[in-house]
Parts: structure tokens; C-alpha cells; sequence
């Protein structure tokens, strides 16, 4: 299906000219010959500003139409975007601002809210059940199943959650089903007449059961369907595809059920309902005459006053306070840091700042336990919003492990044949018990030196809980597949029998980064066939076929690295967070930067730590207040330090 998937992944549509007759149509229908409330009530000089405020938790898309609408009502309308289509939003999230004449802002509020509420609940449904497949090889697929007019727009909000796009239209792509067959003859005789009429389009065949399967794997498809298939149906189909050729499951797939279909092992997975049946975010637009007119000023302060704040409180506190920030951290945080950089740099940068009394951690849960880990006696971390966990780190906890340990004991001598190596995004409690099995952390930039210190100690490894981290590392040392295996914590022994775990020098725990997951390999084709020259690099979060095909592959601070060390002109395309990804972009204009996927992939943990949040501990700080001060139980602190120290020990 490749030819097909570039076509989608080339296909720059152009969203805003397809919403321009919509925008047109929804002026026509809502305002028609004027707005006759607001331009009776409101005087015709008055300026007003108003904030779109996330009501629901959920994942926004289509705030270049919003914008477009506005402009469109009243071109003195200024709209300030505060998140990025694509982004996670919480309640309470500003999504944007607008400013300028009252009466064009009224008359285009409730327009502006039918188009962005609409294609944010279709990207927030895509974005569920693309988290619902994480971590198998199936990818979420649209339909033609979209309002009239509406495609590309919902098209584009199905990008916006994370999913990919199925054929446009009628005239892009042949797919053959049970009403083109029975006319035909036979599924043979259906695929030589499509692909004599149409040799340049890819063929999809739906099969109905496993003979039409047998019958269609023997002639030249670009996919294969399976329609309303059981779940045992499936398996054997994708048994006997065997790679050759992508399915697509298809019909009555709901959330309660994805999961089970991705696990039989398909490639794709088609979804009518992420178009046809998704509610509409909840989204408010709150008003006032001014920007110093309560709840504005009060209850969400201007960037530019927050900003002030900030700066201040941070020149009278001195030495005291340090704030440390990940690469991740959205911009209007990460200004502020006194130290950027990923785990590793982070980890080191937190063990230095011994003058300080106060480190406010801009990162996630699992960064500021390590900083605590490692601060001074008297020196107390923050961290802005307590929320902000990680998905990955939760894939593995300390119960889950032990069971491991225990089970991989009862098979050999565990203590002496395994070394725990534990990613540094993960619990307190999982690096401590690595330090008291004589195990290590890492980081994923020095994940090959961790690795070869472990395996120069001890025989095998127990990698937890980033399986593709692990995995891309332990090729690069040599070690082969045959000799890795995926730990899945939810079956006895992994899911292993005793024969194949004694075999078996690297076990890997089941778990993934899903901002990493949403880089595919037709992507870097894509790019390829787009820009030839252009320079691929990824994280090694990424899967093992993403990594292969690209150029180069490392951490967060070796990318930066490569891209500041290159030439003007050079071109490349980034797998991993958007926000540094675009942050890079902004700070290297002589260079063609992008991200790797279509549609952005941004960390949502990371977004919650907001520059509100950090005026807001910065502020309890000039008090003498600790807002969310992290601790780290002493006998906890203690083992979790010696395997950190162990990591600080060894160099990229």
C-alpha cells in the first residue's frame, strides 16, 4: 500500500480553501444582512477581547478556520492562537485570544465555535482510539463517511488526533467490494479490469471470509480488506497474508473493541465513526471590554503580564531559585530556564545547582522525583502542575517488576544473570530498585553506554519500560532479535516459554512512548520522494523500522546538536516532539526543518506545565510558600541515588 500512503502523505491540502465556501455558506446563514442585537446594543468604536476556553478535556483542530472566520467577518479582528492544532487540552485551557471590534466579534463568535468545536471532537474521538491501538502495528483510518463539504476539513481533524487519511474520494484510489465483485464475475476478474482502466491507482480488495482472502493474496493489490470479520478470522488471515500484503479491518469497530482487533496483528484499521459520530468539544468564548476587566486580568493574566512577573520574581530571588527545563517545554516556558536540556543533561544540571534552595522543575512527574533525588540537603523541587505525569513511565510499576524478577528467579540465578536497567521516565521506586539489584539507569543518551556496562557485568538484561529504546540499542551493541524478547507484564513469565527466556540475553518491557509511535516508515519515503537530500533523523523512542530507515537516530541533545552544526541550506525532517521540533525551526531559519509526521506530535504531559502555572510557584516562592514541592521517601531516595549516580557515571 505504499504508492498510496505517499499520495496521502504528499497530498498538502489546502484546509483553508476548502472551509472558504463553508465559511461562506455559515456567514450567509447566521449573520445574513447584519448582526441586528450587537449592532443595536454595541457602540460601533467598541472594542472587545475575548478567550476561547477548553470546557472539556480533549484535542484540538481547526483553529486556522477560526481564524479565517474572523478575518473574514471583520478584518481588524486579531487572533492569537495559544495552542497548536493537534494540541491536548484540559478544562480550563486558553486555546486563543481575539481582539478588535465588538460587533464583528459577536457576529462571528458562534460560526467561529461551530467550525473549531466540530473538528476538535473529531480529532479528540481519532485521538482515542489511536491511543487505543498504541503499541501494536495498527494504524486508525478515516472513511468517506464525512458530512457533505465537510472532507477535507474532517479529514485534516482526523490527522489533527493522530490518525491517517483513507482514499479522498471515488477517484483516487480502486476499491473493489462485494457489489463490484458480483458484477465482475469473481474478485480475479474485478482487479484485471480496474487495473487495466486505472494502472496508476492502487487496488484495495474487500474480502469477506479466508477463501476470497486465499483468492485475492494471489493477485497484484495494494491492500486487502476485511470486512466484519471476526477476531479469529483475523488472525488467521494476518497469518496467512504473512506480510505480503497490508490488511485493513474493517465494519463495526467502536472503542470498546479496537484494542482487540489492533491486537490480532493488522496493519489498519478503518473507522467510520471518527467523522460520523464524534461529539462536539466543549469550547467556550469568554468576553469582556478590556484586558484589565475582571475574570482577565485576575483569573487568566495576559502573557506579557505573567512574562513580567516571571522576570521579576526571578531577579529578586537570586541564587535561590534555579529552574531547570526540558527540550519539550513549550516556548513561552522554556524561556525561562536557567538550564535546557533532555534527562540526562537535566540530571547532571540538578546535581550541580548545590547553591540553590529552590529548583522549579518545567518537565514532567518522573524528572523532578530524579532532581529531588539528587538535590542537596536543605534544597527543596517544584514542579508546576502535579498532573504532569508520563504515559510511558506508568507502563511499568514496582508490583509489575518484582513479579518479573521473581519469575525470571525461578528460571535462573536472577541476581547474578540480570542486571535491571530502568529508562530514566520512570517511578522513584523503579530506580531504586535497580540500585538495590545492582542495576542502573539511563537515558536514551547514553543508552549504549548503560547497556554495554550492564552487559559486560552481567549475561542479561531486564529493560524496562521503553521496549523500543531497548530494542534499537541492543542492535546497535550487535546483539541480534532472536535473542530479545518482549516482556509482557499482564501473562505468567512474559508470555514466554522456559526454553525461549533461558535463550534470551535481553528481555524488554512492554511499553512505548506515544508521541514516538506516531512517526510511520511510508513518512520518511514521503519526505524522501519530496525533498531528495533531505536528512532523516529520529529518537530511538521510535519503532525499530523508523529508526532503520532513517539517517541518523538519537536523543533530544544529539538533534539539536546535529542541526546547530549544520551548514545553511541543509534540509531536515525530525521525529520526535513538536514543540522542540518547532522551536528549531524558528531558531534556524537558514535551514528547511520539519517534523517527520504530518500532523503535530506534541507530548501532552509536557503542555500542562503552562507559564501561568510557573508564575504561580515563582509567586508562592516570593511568599515563602511551596506550591507542589516534590519528596522522594528517604529509603527510596537512597537506592534510586546509587543507580543514578551509576547513570552519571557513564558517558554517551
Amino acid at each position: 500500500m505504499t504508492n498510496y500512503e505517499l499520495r496521502i502523505t504528499n497530498c498538502e491540502l489546502d484546509v483553508l480553501q476548502a472551509a472558504t465556501p463553508l465559511i461562506e455558506l455559515a456567514i450567509a446563514e447566521d449573520i445574513g444582512p447584519g448582526d441586528a442585537t450587537s449592532e443595536a446594543v454595541l457602540p460601533a468604536n467598541l472594542v472587545l477581547y475575548g478567550r476561547i476556553v477548553a470546557k472539556g478535556a480533549g484535542v484540538i483542530a481547526g483553529l486556522p478556520v477560526a481564524e479565517a472566520v474572523f478575518s473574514r467577518v471583520d478584518p481588524a479582528l486579531c487572533f492569537t492562537p495559544h495552542v497548536c492544532d493537534g494540541a491536548r487540552v484540559v478544562p480550563g485551557d486558553l486555546v486563543a485570544e481575539v481582539a478588535g471590534p465588538g460587533r464583528g466579534m459577536l457576529a462571528a463568535e458562534r460560526t467561529v465555535l461551530n467550525f473549531l468545536q466540530h473538528l476538535s471532537g473529531v480529532a479528540t474521538l481519532t485521538r482515542a482510539f489511536v491511543d487505543a491501538v498504541a503499541g501494536t502495528r495498527a494504524r486508525i483510518l478515516d472513511t468517506r463517511k464525512t458530512h457533505p463539504g465537510y472532507r477535507i476539513l474532517e479529514k485534516y481533524a482526523v490527522r489533527m488526533g493522530g490518525g491517517q487519511n483513507h482514499r479522498l474520494g471515488l477517484y483516487d484510489m480502486v476499491l473493489v467490494k462485494d457489489n463490484h465483485i458480483a458484477a465482475a464475475g469473481s474478485i480475479a476478474a474485478a482487479v484485471e479490469r480496474a487495473r487495466t482502466a486505472h494502472p496508476e491507482l492502487p487496488i484495495e480488495v474487500e474480502v469477506k471470509n479466508l477463501d476470497e482472502l486465499r483468492e485475492a493474496l494471489t493477485l497484484d493489490v495494494d491492500r486487502i480488506m476485511l470486512d466484519n470479520m471476526e477476531l479469529d478470522q483475523m488472525r488467521e488471515a494476518v497469518r496467512l497474508a504473512a506480510g505480503r500484503v497490508p490488511l485493513e479491518a474493517s465494519g463495526g469497530v467502536g472503542l470498546e473493541r479496537v484494542a482487540a482487533i489492533a491486537a490480532t496483528g493488522v496493519d489498519y484499521v478503518s473507522v467510520g465513526a471518527l467523522t460520523h459520530s464524534a461529539l462536539a468539544l466543549d469550547l467556550s468564548m469568554k468576553i469582556a471590554t478590556s484586558t484589565l476587566h475582571p475574570p482577565f486580568s485576575i483569573l487568566h493574566p495576559s502573557s506579557s503580564t505573567l512574562q513580567s512577573r516571571v522576570s521579576n520574581l526571578r531577579s529578586a530571588l537570586g541564587d535561590q531559585l534555579v529552574i531547570l527545563g526540558h527540550h519539550y517545554q513549550p516556548g513561552e516556558v522554556i524561556q525561562f530556564a536557567d538550564f535546557r536540556g533532555d534527562s540526562l543533561q537535566l540530571a547532571r544540571d540538578a546535581a550541580r545547582c548545590q547553591q540553590a534552595r529552590y529548583i522549579v522543575f518545567c518537565g514532567v512527574h518522573f524528572m523532578a522525583e530524579t532532581a529531588a533525588i539528587l538535590a542537596q540537603p536543605g534544597q527543596t523541587v517544584l514542579l508546576p502542575d502535579l498532573a504532569a505525569g508520563c504515559g510511558l513511565a506508568e507502563m511499568a510499576d514496582l508490583p509489575a517488576v518484582e513479579q518479573a524478577w521473581a519469575q525470571l528467579g525461578e528460571l535462573m540465578d536472577v541476581e547474578n544473570e540480570v542486571m535491571p536497567v530502568t529508562y530514566v521516565n520512570s517511578a522513584a521506586d523503579l530506580k531504586a530498585f535497580c540500585g538495590q539489584h545492582g542495576g542502573v539507569v539511563c537515558t536514551s543518551s547514553n543508552a549504549q553506554a548503560v547497556l554495554a556496562w550492564a552487559l559486560a557485568r552481567r549475561p542479561r538484561v531486564l529493560f524496562f519500560p521503553d521496549q523500543h529504546l531497548g530494542r534499537n540499542t541492543a542492535r546497535r551493541l550487535g546483539i541480534p532479535l532472536e535473542e530479545m524478547l518482549v516482556w509482557n507484564p499482564r501473562h505468567p513469565f512474559g508470555g514466554h516459554h522456559a526454553e525461549a527466556l533461558q535463550r534470551a540475553r535481553v528481555f524488554l518491557w512492554r511499553g512505548w512512548c506515544c508521541v514516538h509511535q506516531r512517526f510511520f516508515p511510508e513518512h520518511i519515503t514521503a519526505w524522501r520522494e519530496r525533498r531528495p537530500g533531505i536528512r532523516i533523523i529520529v529518537h530511538p523512542e521510535c519503532t525499530m523500522e523508523v529508526v532503520d530507515l532513517a539517517d541518523e537516530a538519537g536523543s533530544t541533545a544529539y538533534i539539536i546538536r546535529r542541526v546547530e552544526e549544520s551548514p545553511p541550506g541543509t534540509q531536515w525532517a525530525i521525529g520526535t516532539e513538536f514543540n522542540l521540533v518547532n522551536r528549531l525551526k524558528n531558531e534556524h531559519p537558514e535551514q528547511f526543518i520539519a517534523s517527520l509526521s504530518p500532523e503535530p506530535s506534541t507530548c501532552s504531559m509536557m503542555n500542562l506545565i503552562t507559564l501561568e502555572k510557573l508564575a504561580r510557584v515563582v509567586e508562592g516562592l516570593a511568599r515563602g510558600e511551596l506550591i507542589n514541592p516534590i519528596t522522594v521517601p528517604p529509603g527510596v531516595a537512597h537506592y534510586a541515588r546509587i543507580a543514578l549516580e551509576r547513570m552519571l557515571e557513564a558517558r554517551p
